[in-house]
Protein backbone atom coordinates (compact mmCIF):
# COMPACT_ATOMS: atom_id res chain seq x y z
CA UNK A 1 0.00 0.00 0.00
CA UNK A 2 1.72 3.15 -1.06
CA UNK A 3 1.24 6.20 1.20
CA UNK A 4 -1.00 8.98 -0.31
CA UNK A 5 0.50 11.98 -1.70
CA UNK A 6 -0.34 15.58 -2.12
CA UNK A 7 -1.83 16.96 -5.63
CA UNK A 8 1.08 18.23 -6.55
CA UNK A 9 3.07 14.76 -5.87
CA UNK A 10 4.64 15.50 -2.45
CA UNK A 11 3.90 13.98 0.59
CA UNK A 12 2.07 16.77 3.34
CA UNK A 13 4.13 16.85 6.08
CA UNK A 14 2.67 18.86 9.37
CA UNK A 15 5.21 19.82 12.39
CA UNK A 16 3.92 18.95 15.45
CA UNK A 17 5.15 20.07 18.77
CA UNK A 18 6.18 17.36 21.19
CA UNK A 19 3.13 17.85 24.01
CA UNK A 20 0.46 18.10 20.68
CA UNK A 21 2.08 14.68 19.62
CA UNK A 22 1.82 12.75 23.12
CA UNK A 23 -1.82 14.48 23.36
CA UNK A 24 -2.71 12.64 19.72
CA UNK A 25 -1.57 9.66 20.64
CA UNK A 26 -2.85 9.60 24.61
CA UNK A 27 -6.03 10.77 22.95
CA UNK A 28 -6.40 7.96 19.82
CA UNK A 29 -5.54 5.43 22.61
CA UNK A 30 -8.11 6.26 24.85
CA UNK A 31 -10.75 6.86 21.86
CA UNK A 32 -9.68 3.75 20.14
CA UNK A 33 -9.14 5.74 16.86
CA UNK A 34 -6.62 3.60 14.62
CA UNK A 35 -3.92 6.08 13.97
CA UNK A 36 -3.00 9.44 14.67
CA UNK A 37 -3.33 10.12 10.39
CA UNK A 38 -7.21 9.43 10.95
CA UNK A 39 -7.93 11.77 14.00
CA UNK A 40 -6.15 14.26 11.56
CA UNK A 41 -8.39 14.03 8.78
CA UNK A 42 -11.22 13.87 11.40
CA UNK A 43 -10.55 17.09 13.03
CA UNK A 44 -9.65 18.52 9.58
CA UNK A 45 -13.54 17.31 8.67
CA UNK A 46 -14.71 18.70 11.36
CA UNK A 47 -13.40 21.69 11.41
CA UNK A 48 -14.36 22.38 7.76
CA UNK A 49 -17.51 21.09 8.22
CA UNK A 50 -18.95 22.37 11.30
CA UNK A 51 -19.91 25.27 10.11
CA UNK A 52 -22.63 23.46 7.88
CA UNK A 53 -23.86 21.01 9.99
CA UNK A 54 -24.82 23.46 13.08
CA UNK A 55 -26.28 25.95 10.66
CA UNK A 56 -28.36 22.89 8.94
CA UNK A 57 -29.27 21.58 12.78
CA UNK A 58 -29.92 25.34 13.27
CA UNK A 59 -32.00 25.50 10.52
CA UNK A 60 -33.66 22.15 11.88
CA UNK A 61 -34.30 23.25 15.02
CA UNK A 62 -36.02 26.73 13.92
CA UNK A 63 -38.50 24.79 11.45
CA UNK A 64 -39.27 22.19 13.62
CA UNK A 65 -39.95 25.16 16.49
CA UNK A 66 -42.38 27.06 14.11
CA UNK A 67 -44.54 23.85 13.76
CA UNK A 68 -44.72 23.93 17.24
CA UNK A 69 -45.67 27.47 17.54
CA UNK A 70 -48.31 26.90 14.90
CA UNK A 71 -49.65 23.95 16.72
CA UNK A 72 -49.71 25.80 19.85
CA UNK A 73 -51.46 28.99 18.01
CA UNK A 74 -54.37 26.44 16.61
CA UNK A 75 -55.02 24.78 20.19
CA UNK A 76 -54.88 28.23 21.89
CA UNK A 77 -57.01 29.51 19.02
CA UNK A 78 -59.58 26.32 19.15
CA UNK A 79 -59.23 27.02 23.46
CA UNK A 80 -60.46 30.36 23.04
CA UNK A 81 -63.36 29.98 20.44
CA UNK A 82 -64.54 26.89 23.01
CA UNK A 83 -64.56 29.52 25.92
CA UNK A 84 -66.37 32.02 24.02
CA UNK A 85 -68.85 30.12 23.00
CA UNK A 86 -69.26 28.47 25.73
CA UNK A 87 -69.21 31.75 27.66
CA UNK A 88 -72.09 32.83 25.42
CA UNK A 89 -74.11 29.76 25.65
CA UNK A 90 -74.07 30.49 29.67
CA UNK A 91 -75.33 33.66 29.46
CA UNK A 92 -78.13 32.59 26.88
CA UNK A 93 -79.46 30.13 28.82
CA UNK A 94 -82.29 30.50 31.07
CA UNK A 95 -84.67 28.02 31.74
CA UNK A 96 -87.71 29.86 32.20
CA UNK A 97 -87.08 32.21 29.45
CA UNK A 98 -90.01 32.92 27.25
CA UNK A 99 -89.44 31.84 23.53
CA UNK A 100 -90.27 35.12 21.93
CA UNK A 101 -87.27 36.51 23.83
CA UNK A 102 -84.88 33.66 22.60
CA UNK A 103 -83.41 36.33 20.12
CA UNK A 104 -83.34 38.99 22.72
CA UNK A 105 -81.56 36.95 25.10
CA UNK A 106 -78.83 36.06 22.68
CA UNK A 107 -78.41 39.82 21.38
CA UNK A 108 -77.94 40.55 25.78
CA UNK A 109 -75.69 37.58 25.85
CA UNK A 110 -73.31 38.63 23.18
CA UNK A 111 -73.23 42.14 24.37
CA UNK A 112 -72.61 40.98 28.43
CA UNK A 113 -69.81 38.53 27.00
CA UNK A 114 -68.23 41.64 24.98
CA UNK A 115 -67.98 43.47 28.09
CA UNK A 116 -66.37 41.16 29.76
CA UNK A 117 -64.12 40.09 26.99
CA UNK A 118 -62.80 43.84 26.76
CA UNK A 119 -62.38 43.79 30.24
CA UNK A 120 -60.63 40.31 30.52
CA UNK A 121 -58.27 41.42 27.36
CA UNK A 122 -57.31 44.76 29.20
CA UNK A 123 -56.49 42.99 32.44
CA UNK A 124 -54.31 41.23 30.37
CA UNK A 125 -52.46 43.84 28.68
CA UNK A 126 -51.99 45.08 32.22
CA UNK A 127 -49.65 41.51 32.93
CA UNK A 128 -47.25 40.98 30.17
CA UNK A 129 -46.28 37.82 31.29
CA UNK A 130 -49.30 36.39 32.39
CA UNK A 131 -49.35 33.86 29.02
CA UNK A 132 -45.10 33.44 29.68
CA UNK A 133 -46.25 32.18 32.89
CA UNK A 134 -49.37 30.07 31.69
CA UNK A 135 -46.91 28.62 28.95
CA UNK A 136 -44.46 27.35 31.47
CA UNK A 137 -46.63 25.52 33.73
CA UNK A 138 -48.65 24.22 30.93
CA UNK A 139 -45.17 22.89 29.25
CA UNK A 140 -43.44 21.84 33.00
CA UNK A 141 -46.71 19.66 34.26
CA UNK A 142 -47.16 18.40 30.27
CA UNK A 143 -48.25 14.64 31.43
CA UNK A 144 -46.95 13.19 28.34
CA UNK A 145 -43.63 13.74 29.42
CA UNK A 146 -42.96 16.52 26.64
CA UNK A 147 -42.68 19.33 29.42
Amino acid sequence: MTKPKRLDGKKMLTPMTKRLEADMRSFCRDKGVKSQSELVRHAIAQYIYSDYSDETLKLQGLKRLQEQVAELRDMLDIAFNYMRLMHVSTLAYHPAIDPSLTDAAFRSANERHDKFFEAFQGSLKNNPPFFERLLHAYFSEAPDGQG
